[in-house]
């Protein structure tokens, strides 16, 4: 396949152009694609960023999907999906920095497949990515289930546009969120033989389960030289650089300077999630939930702001030229090893800029 036929869609979000917009020069530096800069109800000001950025490439262009306010991110796909004619329809997250020759290694695999997805987020750990059947929510970071299905994600993404457009108009699901009572009966059916009825599907997962119940050939693999840091186009606004839910975190984290926080952390966030409903949840809802699933949502969620505000924090530190804040404690090392090797390769991206 010839890279360059590629065309990568990069939303950007309020409040996050200035800190982010950085990031699009690693994927320029290491790859031949094209990149269009999609604007989902910035600022005047973050929107004429944008323009001017795309003018000084000329394998980026620009376009605005809403102008004045944030359409939900699904529905933003949808509608770039529907203006896509080209053979493959791409997408990254704007968080996603590139250190090396990414797409290389992705294109072997679209000879076999007709979807590959990466970009698992920094803070991920296995429970975060795997789904066991028995879970009722199915969002952002699982790309497969427990019982072997590859459903793959949206923070990175490449798909055969013909079959992708074929099975949006067979079914009448796109990428948006979706609830189980909003499914037509006759997409529950197929979604029931396979397994894979939910709660509630994230971006992209409703649409993904039917593609796989319809043979679709998904393939997911976190490339090496990509590196997600998951959850920064939430943020929004400037908040500490810590997230605490309470005194148990604090505890945990500054307890021995954070030698217990492995298990620690996994006590605080099984009561978290006993005591607290999940985010979108009312507390009955929440109720149907295992308790496993309820410590792995508040898991994900403390992991995932606690990396997104972090990152805030380094990029506004590097942008003044002052000391980078300390890496933040996940209780997973493995986590906190990739969010170092993040923090040193966008060190030196914004050093290169000055």
């Amino acid at each position: 396949m010839n890279t360059t036929q590629l065309n990568f869609n990069i939303i950007f979000t309020p409040n996050t152009v200035k800190r982010l917009l950085p990031f699009v020069y690693s994927l320029l530096d290491w790859s031949d694609c094209q990149y269009q800069i999609v604007c989902n109800g910035c600022s005047k000001e973050e929107q004429q960023l944008l323009r001017n950025f795309c003018l000084k490439n000329s394998r980026l262009t620009y376009i605005a999907a809403s102008e004045n306010e944030i359409t939900e991110h699904g529905l933003v796909l949808d509608w770039l999906q529907s203006q896509t004619e080209s053979e493959w329809f791409c997408f990254l997250d704007s968080d996603i920095i590139a250190t090396g020759p990414y797409l290389s290694e992705a294109m072997g695999h679209l000879n076999q497949y007709d979807v590959f997805t990466s970009g698992h987020p920094l803070w991920y750990a296995e429970e975060d990515i795997e789904l066991p059947p028995s879970f009722k929510r199915w969002l952002g970071s699982c790309f497969k289930t427990t019982d072997g299905k590859t459903l793959g994600g949206t923070y990175f993404a490449i798909y055969n546009n013909k079959k992708l457009g074929q099975v949006i108009s067979e079914t009448g699901v796109g990428f948006r969120f979706q609830r189980w009572d909003e499914v037509t009966k006759e997409n529950q059916d197929i979604l029931e033989s396979f397994g894979l009825n939910k709660f509630d599907y994230d971006t992209g997962k409703l649409l993904m389960a039917l593609m796989f119940a319809k043979g679709i050939n998904f393939y997911s693999k976190d490339l090496e030289h990509i590196h997600h840091l998951g959850g920064f186009s939430s943020l929004g606004t400037d908040e500490p650089a810590v997230y605490y839910r309470g005194w148990l975190d604090k505890f945990a984290c500054l307890f021995l300077s954070g030698h217990l926080a492995w298990v620690l952390l996994k006590i605080a966030d099984t009561w978290y999630g006993l005591t607290r409903p999940a985010k979108g949840m009312t507390s009955s809802q929440s109720k149907h939930l295992s308790i496993s699933e309820r410590r792995i949502l508040q898991s994900r969620e403390r992991k995932r702001l606690n990396t997104a505000r972090y990152f805030a924090k380094v990029i506004q530190n590097l942008v003044d030229n002052q000391p980078l804040p300390v890496i933040p404690v996940m209780g997973f090392k493995k986590a906190e090893d990739r969010i170092l090797e993040a923090t040193s390769h966008i060190s030196k991206l914004y050093k290169n800029l000055t």
